[in-house]
């Protein structure tokens, strides 16, 4: 990071990389543990990930490692990634789940019983 602009960007992407992992919740506390949370589940996807790119990386360019932002760029761009499919996850089962309490179905309810996969023959050629 030699200039300012790599510097900004560099704070900006981490920014981004926060933000992405912010929890909503009832309360303060709530909001941190869903957010930590939300930290710890997906730091071990982002760590393999980034080590998968740095070592292609690596062998792109005769063995050079990339300086230490860029690998933190990449960790902060997956990270990204990341929660904002976990965050597309959790926020369709909670909307799954406040639907099932509106029509007055148990929310532990499994998505099909038995009965709904009934047995269709096997026709052989």
């Amino acid at each position: 990071m030699h200039t300012f602009r790599e510097k900004i960007t560099f704070v900006l992407t981490a920014l981004a990389y926060l933000v992405f992992h912010i929890r909503t919740g009832p309360t303060t506390g709530a909001i941190i543990a869903g957010t930590i949370e939300q930290l710890l589940t997906t730091a071990p996807y982002c760590i393999g990930f980034t080590f998968v790119l740095v070592a292609i990386i690596r062998y792109m360019h005769d063995g050079k490692r990339p300086a230490w932002d860029r690998i933190a760029r990449i960790f902060f761009t997956i990270g990204i990634f990341f929660a904002f499919y976990f965050a597309l996850y959790e926020y369709g089962d909670r909307a799954y789940q406040q639907r099932m309490e509106k029509e007055g179905k148990p929310v532990s309810e499994l998505l099909s019983s038995p009965r709904d996969n009934q047995r269709v023959p096997l026709y052989w050629a």
